[in-house]
């Protein structure tokens, strides 16, 4: 890529929690992966630190993104992430070069203890395995019982209850207007009428006086009836895929983390394997 390779990439894991350390020897420069989400200033003088975890292996790619000079577009950022065996390959390989360059070095590999870290990493894994299966089918259940037992019955009990308080506070009312009308039918019958006469007078008094102003209420009023009619599906709808993009990000979230637990451990024990001799 044009201006974008590097003379020598920065080889990292991938799906690995790591910590990278940044300075400068001349001017203030930034290390920035967009990709990544990563940037960090380098400051002569001082340390910066960052959190580098790279989701998929290959190649991420950026640039300094603070002007630095005339050279500030000359100065790519590179970055290889590859997988654990990739990795733990690599350095075996430079270690047992350089062992062998070195005198009086010994290797401490033996088939036994090779075939005794299959064993225990085959374990391990069957181990967590079986937790993560157990831990996916709670959840499984968990979900199916809350959305789908719970939210609906307390949707149900909910509506049911508001459906009957309003029916009951609609019945009292009812029950006082008739005791009204049957205990005094005329100071009744007499409210009812300069009631209705007030809200028509009202009415027809708004319209003569101001029927611009009318009409656009009228119109708005419809318009805004409409509105929410037909916004109605779609405002259901949308409560339903953040519903589910919720549930579906904190699992993946969930996913991302137990593979980077179990990438590290990997990485961790290999190390400890190979070199628990010297």
């Amino acid at each position: 890529y044009r201006l974008s390779e590097a003379d020598n990439r920065c080889v990292v894991l991938s799906m690995l929690q790591m910590r990278g350390l940044v300075t400068s020897d001349d001017v203030v420069h930034s290390w920035a992966i967009p990709s990544g989400s990563v940037k960090v200033d380098g400051i002569p003088g001082r340390i910066n630190q960052v959190s580098l975890c790279f989701l998929y292996p290959g190649v991420y790619y950026g640039q300094c993104s603070e002007l630095c000079g005339v050279n500030h577009s000359f100065m790519p950022v590179c970055v290889e992430a590859v997988s654990t065996k990739t990795f733990l390959g690599w350095i075996f390989e430079n270690h047992d070069e350089n062992m062998k360059n070195m005198v009086g070095a010994s290797n401490s590999w033996s088939v036994a203890g090779y075939a005794w870290g299959l064993l225990t990493s085959a374990a391990k894994k069957l181990l967590e395995f079986l937790k993560m299966a157990g831990t996916m089918y709670v959840m499984w259940f968990y979900y199916v019982f809350y959305y789908g037992l719970y939210v609906p019955a307390k949707f149900a009990v909910t509506t049911s209850c508001d459906l009957l308080w309003w029916t009951v506070e609609s019945c009292v009312a009812v029950v006082k207007w008739v005791g009204w009308f049957l205990t005094s039918p005329v100071d009744a019958s007499v409210f009812v009428c300069v009631y209705l006469v007030k809200k028509v007078g009202s009415g027809i008094w708004f319209v003569v006086t101001s029927p611009v102003v009318a009409v656009k209420w009228i119109i708005s009023g419809v318009w805004k009836g409409a509105c929410a009619v037909a916004n109605f599906p779609f405002l259901v709808f949308n409560a339903w895929m953040e519903s589910m993009s919720t549930f579906t990000q904190n699992e993946t979230k969930d996913l991302v983390i137990w593979h980077v637990y179990r990438n590290t451990k990997e990485f961790i024990w290999a190390l400890a394997e190979r070199y628990k001799g010297d």
